[in-house]
């Protein structure tokens, strides 16, 4: 872990504001988190990066205020990056972040200023699923190898996957790995999704809802691409390019937008346009009105 420390004099107005001057500001970084830190007095403030859990989209990078942070290609892909001198830790990072890879806590705790002032709109949740509407499997006996089955009439397997009305699609199709199966039926984990809505394309029954929050397009030109090229095709954390007849192809109703295969691709073969935000309870403020003109502005 490399570790560097510094007395830091020229720290943004509204970190000195929120708690006064700084002693020291230090950044330890490996490959797996970066972590950056101001100590003042009596209090900690500091920002996590964990490099395992980011995607490399290009959200942190054309939001940040003070171009503090971005994503890099290198020898071994991306990498995100943080310049600490610039950093002013001052949460719109972790606002954007689609998977919670970047989190700043003051003391220890969450640190949600600008999101608990109103100063950027709250975000609406990822998806719902209603397990009610889900098919009830029967109950398994646990003492039998096989158990009588009333809507085939027949015996199967005292197994769960032998049942007609197993269904864990959502569990077997999802890029993402969001859900998972349990004796309660599915739970999903919001913190992995990406609202790319595959799992709408695979239940049957109505029982997921999932809430977009971008609107776009993706223009891939696959002339562009080398034949032995398969970067974009690794990175999409949703895996929705591949190679088909030897041309890269895109299905382009299931594209996140996240902005990856962009900042992967060395040919400029992709460009990914976000049209427009979708939020609930969108607010009228300097901060919002900036981030959302760079998100729509951004043509990875």
């Amino acid at each position: 872990m490399r570790t560097v420390c510094v007395l830091e004099k020229d720290v943004a107005d509204e970190t000195s504001t929120a708690a006064g001057c700084p002693q020291e500001a230090m950044k330890r970084e490996d490959a797996h988190r970066i972590l950056y830190s101001l100590r003042f007095y009596h209090h900690t403030l500091s920002l996590e990066i964990d490099r395992t859990q980011c995607i490399h989209c290009d959200l942190c990078t054309v939001t940040c205020p003070h171009q503090a942070i971005w994503v890099e290609a290198d020898e071994d892909g991306l990498e995100v990056h943080l310049d600490e001198r610039r950093c002013v830790l001052c949460e719109v990072c972790a606002y954007v972040c689609p998977v919670e890879a970047i989190s700043l806590r003051y003391d220890g705790e969450p640190k949600e200023l600008l999101r608990g002032s109103g100063g950027l709109p709250p975000i609406p949740p990822k998806l719902h699923v209603a397990v009610d509407q889900c098919p009830h499997r029967c109950e398994i006996v646990a003492e039998e190898t096989e158990h009588w089955c009333r809507q085939q009439r027949r015996l199967v397997e005292n197994r769960l996957e032998e049942c007609p009305k197993y269904c864990f699609r959502c569990v077997e199709t999802c890029p993402r790995g969001v859900y998972q199966a349990t004796p309660e039926g599915t739970a999903p984990d919001p913190r992995a999704c990406l609202r790319c809505m595959h799992c709408l394309d695979t239940c049957q029954y109505g029982s997921i809802q999932v809430h977009p929050i971008f609107r776009g397009r993706v223009r891939l030109d696959a002339h562009k691409c080398p034949a032995d090229c398969s970067l974009c095709i690794d990175i999409c954390p949703v895996k929705v390019i591949e190679r088909r007849d030897g041309h890269v192809t895109l299905l382009r109703d299931r594209c996140a937008l996240c902005g990856a295969c962009a900042n992967i691709c060395d040919q400029d073969a992709i460009q990914v346009i976000r049209e427009d935000i979708c939020l609930i309870q969108e607010r009228e403020c300097a901060l919002w009105d900036r981030l959302k003109q760079s998100l729509l502005a951004s043509a990875s």
